[in-house]
C-alpha cells in the first residue's frame, strides 16, 4: 500500500501564522492609536467651540434687552430687563423684574428666569463663568474644555 499524502496545517505553522498576525495586529493598532486621539481631540474642540457658541448666542438675546447686567453673590450673572420688554413677556409685576440668573453648575448653564419661574440649561460642558463688574463695566467670561483644548470668550458690557 501507498501511504498518502496528507493535506492540511501543521501546529507548528498554525502557531507561527498565529504569532505573525498577532504581531501584525499589535503594529496597527499602536499606529492608529495617535491617529485616534487626535480625531478625539478635534472633536472635542469642536463641542466646546459648539457649546461656546450656544451659551453666547443666548446670552447676547438677554443682554439685548438689559436694563442692568451685574455679578451675583455667589458669582453668577443676575440681568435685569428693560421695563417695557419685561411688560411685553410677562415678566413685570409688583413695579420690578426680579431678573434672568446665570449660572454655572456641574459644567452645565443654566438660564434661570427668576421672574417667570424658569430654569433652562443652555450649554454643557462649561469649564468656567466668571463675571466680574468694574466701573460701569460688566465683564463675563465663558470657558469650555481644558488643556490644550479649551476655548475661551470674554464679553463686555458696559452700562
Amino acid at each position: 500500500m501507498h501511504a498518502r499524502a496528507q493535506s492540511g496545517v501543521t501546529l507548528v505553522e498554525l502557531l507561527v501564522a498565529s504569532i505573525l498576525s498577532s504581531f501584525l495586529l499589535i503594529m496597527a493598532m499602536s499606529a492608529w492609536r495617535p491617529a485616534s486621539a487626535e480625531v478625539l481631540s478635534v472633536r472635542d474642540r469642536a463641542r466646546s467651540g459648539a457649546e461656546l457658541r450656544l451659551a453666547v448666542e443666548a446670552l447676547l438675546q438677554d443682554l439685548g434687552g438689559a436694563d442692568s447686567a451685574q455679578p451675583g453673590p455667589d458669582g453668577q450673572l443676575v440681568i435685569k430687563r428693560l421695563q417695557p420688554l419685561a411688560e411685553r413677556l410677562g415678566a413685570w409685576s409688583e413695579g420690578d423684574d426680579d431678573g434672568i440668573e446665570w449660572s454655572l453648575q456641574d459644567g452645565a448653564l443654566h438660564r434661570q428666569d427668576l421672574e417667570l419661574s424658569s430654569d433652562t440649561i443652555l450649554a454643557s460642558g462649561l469649564t468656567e463663568l466668571l463675571v466680574t463688574s468694574d466701573a460701569g463695566e460688566t465683564h463675563i467670561r465663558l470657558q469650555a474644555g481644558t488643556g490644550d483644548d479649551a476655548r475661551a470668550l470674554e464679553l463686555a458690557w458696559i452700562q
